[in-house]
């Protein structure tokens, strides 16, 4: 009887190692994941979210409008209200490039140091100036990223959504192009990626664009806008 037992045993053994033994081809030969379930591990649709603070920046923002039409790329540009005021032809540029901007104050402060009442001139009087662009702006940008609740509440006042990021290429550092091209490699769908065209010298990050927008659209990236700061219409 014991013999028996460990006769079955054994069978079932040899059974399960059957269905266990996956093929060295296993991968190939899955099948593809359906619709519904790719668009749910991907709700972004392939989109890289680029975005640039600071500006307009002078020749460096012409630079960067250049690198991203070449790579078929959109972007969302935060922009100071003194400095749209000073450079209001490549605030259009911007503009005509397809480009969205967003509102990064006028002067850039450290919003939480301010007022309720300072807070709401920063915001109020840059989003006038963009606004007399034509642009539609939905979204505000803290410089530093600085923010609580008094300052989440004067964005909500204006109608605007925070926008911060999560990719950070600390190119307002110059830490190099090499190294502001592995923050953009390492990029996936729905990254909202910081850099800046404003606030000194960019010539890093225009080169860092121009090696990396290629190689990650080879990977089947886009470049887009990120929902918050998207037109409505």
């Amino acid at each position: 009887m014991k013999r028996l037992r460990l006769m079955v045993v054994a069978a079932a053994a040899v059974t399960a190692s059957l269905f266990l033994a996956a093929p060295a081809n296993a991968q190939d030969a899955a099948p593809e994941a359906a619709p519904e379930a790719a668009a749910a591990a991907d709700p972004w649709n392939g989109q890289i979210f680029l975005t640039f603070d600071d500006g307009p920046g002078g020749a460096y923002t012409d630079d960067i409008l250049e690198v991203l039409e070449a790579n078929n790329a959109k972007a969302t540009f935060f922009l100071l209200g003194q400095n749209a005021q000073r450079d209001p032809a490549r605030v259009d540029a911007i503009l005509e490039g397809g480009h969205t901007l967003g509102n990064h104050t006028w002067d850039h402060p450290d919003m939480t140091t301010l007022t309720r009442a300072q807070m709401d001139s920063q915001i109020g009087r840059t989003q006038n100036l963009l606004e007399s662009h034509g642009a539609e702006v939905n979204c505000f940008r803290p410089p530093y990223g600085a923010h609580n609740t008094t300052v989440n509440q004067a964005i909500t006042a204006a109608g605007l959504q925070r926008q911060l990021w999560n990719e950070d290429t600390r190119d307002w550092a110059r830490p190099g192009v090499d190294a502001i091209v592995n923050v953009l490699l390492g990029a996936t769908p729905g990254d909202v990626v910081l850099m800046h065209d404003g606030g000194g010298d960019r010539s890093q990050t225009v080169e860092a664009l121009e090696i990396a927008l290629p190689q990650l659209a080879a990977k089947g990236y886009k470049f887009g806008i990120s929902p918050k700061c998207s037109p409505t219409a």
